[in-house]
């Protein structure tokens, strides 16, 4: 596939601006208020289920510039195999928002989730039992050795203050690993099953599928109320943030809330654009230099504590990444 600086540009600018100003409203939630993971993933999840609805209502154009809604695309996917996706998505969805409760920062939350690799190797081995190349089993060692290294730096015994101006505590840290752990592992089990579903019902249904994992789960979201309805209050209660043009001022966590669940449906979707534009080694390019670019930005700009070490695990875990994809493999002519 050949590599078309032109129409790729708005999908890597979609993946660049979203991606990183995401991070940007992430952290800035996160130095405002603790403990709302259950709110920004429900919000997440909301305002993904209500966009994709629409993408997936069939239009007909009337004249003009006018159209008019005409029926909802079919599903072809059965609902026994969304009820397993969305099991699996919601629990990895919130587990990952969770987790920067239990004094996980937000650069080894990066990092760490960089490192899917690895759970995709170890399930794809036991349960699908799934072959991997030399190169492949050497490019996971350097995965493995650089979240090591980032773990070992990141406990509590390495720093007492973790960005979040208090005493780190061992056991709540190692709650959030744990969390992370888990969500990583159901992460990669879920893109085997999409994987397999794709491969059965055909790899154009993103659209159908984007829409009833986001929508489905909802009901789910009836177990946290009480956080939810609790972290909505203190939104309200937010200092008041003055917007550009004379949009009028808003509680600025709400503001930031919105912009991060509209700039991550952004970023989604620049992923799935430009995977279909260019090639694996363009994506894998673009992604790894937006990762790097967040971790500059929550470092420098939130002054979050970076020591040397990370610096050699993040090289470690983007390399490894980098050549497991294998970008340099010739394809075969027909």
């Amino acid at each position: 596939m050949i590599f078309d600086p032109f129409s790729s540009l708005i999908p890597i600018s979609m993946i660049m601006v979203g991606c990183c100003t995401n991070v940007v409203t992430l952290e800035l939630i996160i130095k405002s208020s603790q403990s709302q993971g259950n709110l920004i993933t429900f919000f997440q999840f909301l305002v993904v289920a209500i966009i994709s609805f629409f993408n997936n209502i069939k239009w007909k154009h009337v004249g003009g510039p006018f159209y008019k809604p005409v029926g909802f695309e079919q599903r072809k996917i059965p609902m026994k195999i969304y009820l397993l996706m969305i099991l699996v998505f919601f629990s990895v969805s919130v587990l990952n928002n969770l987790a920067l409760d239990y004094d996980i920062a937000l650069p080894f939350h990066m990092i760490f989730r960089s490192s899917s690799m690895i759970s995709t190797v170890v399930i794809g081995t036991l349960f699908w039992k799934k072959k991997y190349t030399f190169k492949q089993i050497i490019s996971l060692s350097m995965v493995t050795v650089g979240i090591i290294i980032a773990t070992i730096s990141s406990a509590p015994d390495h720093k007492k203050d973790f960005g979040m101006g208090k005493e780190k505590d061992t056991f709540v840290f190692v709650l959030g690993l744990l969390m992370l752990t888990f969500a990583m592992f159901m992460s990669s089990v879920l893109g085997l099953i999409q994987e397999h579903t794709y491969n059965i019902y055909g790899k154009d249904r993103h659209k159908e599928t984007i829409f009833y994992t986001h929508v489905l789960p909802l009901p789910f979201f009836l177990i946290f109320k009480e956080d939810l309805y609790n972290h909505m209050m203190i939104n309200n209660q937010s200092s008041l943030l003055d917007l550009p043009f004379g949009l009028g001022s808003y509680p600025s966590l709400w503001v930031y809330l919105f912009l991060n669940v509209i700039t991550q449906y952004i970023c989604i979707q620049g992923v799935f654009i430009l995977t279909g534009k260019t090639s694996t080694l363009t994506c894998t390019l673009v992604i790894s230099i937006r990762k790097f670019l967040s971790i500059i930005i929550s470092v420098i700009y939130f002054n979050n504590p970076f020591p040397p070490t990370l610096w050699i695990s993040t090289v470690l875990v983007f390399v490894g990444t980098f050549l497991y994809s294998d970008p340099f493999k010739k394809k075969k002519v027909e």
